[in-house]
């Protein structure tokens, strides 16, 4: 089998009564991976069409087209790490979105579902949270309200997100302990709460926040700092007993063992997209077994990759 084409489009639907959240924005990007033998590969690339089409018309389709399809890994290599002289190292999410269809050929051809190729389910069911944000845009009462439509639509898991505004650093953590409060309050003791700070806080801040929502009853602590702050994540993770998570931001597995050596958060946040595709979430999730760390993917795709995420 061999690759004949590659193609993008940009692919709309109506937003319903709910979309409310940057994620269901009209416009994603669909990738297709075409073969001589009619299989189709398809997933999704973020939203910059002119971008996403110029890497593939200019750069990546000369170097995949005839190309084996069923080899995702040394393609990913050849995208990644360059072959010879040719030192090419695209962008983590342009090898991602490849990479992630790649995989979905490989598994067609094959007739079985990826999981199978990889080993067999590790589980039959995966508990789902309802994730709410944009917390600079509501009052801790209308954060409540989402809440409580997460509730009646059967979720008993929830989060919620950081006041960020114009600006990001300690933007307003008196509002978060109160949207975080708020809903605590009114959630059932067994419903987990937890809270996204998204790279939004100082050291200092983090570990205070950190504590308060202990107190209240959280059950993870996502992005406390900027994602490139490793030494202070270890700070904030030695000082609270809650679980903290993140991730989403790192490019590669590399980026991962840092991340793991000098951060040491608990949970385990890759985006398959940002990460670099499946072959690199294969690498992350082996580092988490190595280090006893947890995985909770992490996907802003509502189609093809959130699917292939899990």
């Amino acid at each position: 089998m061999k690759i004949t084409d590659i193609t993008v489009n940009r692919i709309r639907a109506p937003q319903g009564n709910n979309a409310r959240s940057f994620v269901g924005r009209p416009g994603r990007l669909l990738l297709q991976v075409h073969t001589d033998e009619g299989i189709t590969g398809i997933s999704e690339a973020g939203r910059n069409l002119k971008v996403v089409r110029a890497y593939l018309e200019e750069l990546i389709k000369p170097l995949l087209v005839g190309a084996d399809p069923t080899r995702p890994r040394r393609v990913w290599e050849l995208l990644t790490l360059g072959e010879g002289q040719q030192a090419t190292r695209f962008p983590s999410q342009i090898v991602g979105s490849v990479d992630v269809a790649l995989w979905d050929i490989t598994g067609k051809a094959a007739n079985l579902p990826i999981y199978q190729l990889l080993g067999g389910a590790r589980r039959t069911d995966i508990p789902l949270y309802w994730s709410r944000g944009n917390g600079w845009s509501k009052s801790p009462e209308e954060m409540l309200e989402e809440i409580q439509e997460g509730f009646d639509k059967g979720y008993r898991a929830f989060k919620v997100r950081m006041d960020w505004r114009d600006y990001r650093q300690d933007s307003d953590p008196k509002k978060d302990l109160a949207i975080f409060e708020k809903c605590r309050e009114w959630l059932p003791d067994d419903c987990p709460l937890s809270f996204d700070a998204n790279c939004g806080y100082s050291v200092p801040t983090a570990i205070e926040q950190g504590r308060r929502f202990e107190q209240l009853g959280i059950a993870h602590f996502e992005e406390p700092l900027p994602q490139y702050d490793f030494p202070g994540l270890k700070q904030v993770v030695d000082a609270l007993d809650c679980s903290v998570s993140t991730g989403e931001q790192e490019i590669s597995s590399w980026r991962f063992r840092d991340l793991i050596e000098l951060g040491n958060p608990d949970i385990l946040q890759p985006d398959i997209l940002n990460v670099g595709g499946l072959s690199e979430m294969i690498r992350v999730y082996e580092l988490a077994v190595v280090h006893n760390k947890v995985i909770m993917p992490h996907s802003q795709s509502v189609g093809a990759n959130s699917m292939a995420s899990l």
